[in-house]
């Protein structure tokens, strides 16, 4: 099958996964669960004078601690637009050089630290692990909306692979109109024993606005999977296929991933 072929045989697929009945007050139910006991701040070793720099610590009342990465615009006391940050499976946690780069969007981020180790992958995850990183990624959003510089009419999410599944749950489940940027995102096409945990399930309750970039010839996060998700989604959106891409990050995509916070309504930056 040629590229073009290929393609073409997904242009209409919506996928395999059937939606649960009581998909959204499962997980209405999961976001109400979380309940954030304290968010500690202290100052990171990171210098900048148009950014602060701070890690966050988060205790839930289950006496779960989870950690991230914070930085906002020095100028100003806020609200900033705030960026949800998500990373990929055996990859850790974005750095400051690349996160400060949405400073001069005049953005803070909110960046978490997975508790899962490099170990672990899409092959060898237990569901209720994944389960756990997905209620994770709702208490880093929770967290971030607990922050007073945070403001909470203009988020978004953004991730990479698993870290892009995760920016897509979040965006989903929360009931703030997040918009959502998205590379590789993934787990899609499950069994039907974990259609709570497909993200084409969560895409089509996506209520914000969706970037979503796709390496065609990926063979971790299936295409088409990612083609399902944004078929699904009845929000505003936009689908970028790269076709000789793997699994990878694609410096085209992230420039069109700043376009896309930094042109906010649908008039300035295309949506179909």
């Amino acid at each position: 099958m040629t590229i073009s072929e290929r393609r073409a045989s997904m242009e209409q697929y919506q996928g395999v996964s059937i939606c649960p009945e009581d998909f959204v007050p499962h997980w209405q139910a999961k976001l109400e669960n979380v309940q954030i006991c304290e968010v500690r701040r202290e100052p990171a070793e990171f210098e900048n004078p148009c950014a602060v720099y701070e890690n966050l610590h988060i205790r839930t009342e289950q006496g779960e601690t989870l950690h991230a990465r914070y930085i906002r615009p020095a100028a100003g006391t806020g609200p900033y637009p705030t960026l949800l940050m998500y990373h990929d499976m055996g990859r850790g946690v974005r750095g400051w050089h690349h996160m400060t780069r949405f400073i001069a969007l005049g953005y803070a981020v909110v960046a978490l630290e997975n508790r899962i180790g490099n170990e672990i992958s899409m092959e060898n995850i237990q569901p209720d692990t994944l389960e756990q990183c997905y209620v994770d990624a709702l208490t880093a959003a929770k967290a971030a909306l607990l922050l007073p510089e945070t403001d909470a009419d203009r988020l978004a999410a953004w991730g990479e692979g698993f870290g892009g599944g995760l920016a897509l749950v979040v965006s989903a489940v929360l009931p703030q109109a997040v918009r959502c940027a998205c590379l590789h995102p993934m787990p899609a096409e499950l069994p039907t024993e974990l259609a709570y945990l497909d993200v084409e399930n969560f895409a089509q309750y996506l209520h914000g606005a969706l970037l979503l970039g796709t390496g065609l010839m990926d063979e971790v996060a299936t295409p088409w999977g990612q083609y399902a998700c944004f078929h699904r989604a009845p929000c505003p959106k936009r689908h970028l296929v790269y076709p000789k891409y793997l699994h990878e990050r694609i410096n085209a995509f992230e420039n069109e991933h700043i376009q896309f916070l930094n042109l906010w309504s649908e008039s300035e930056y295309p949506l179909h």
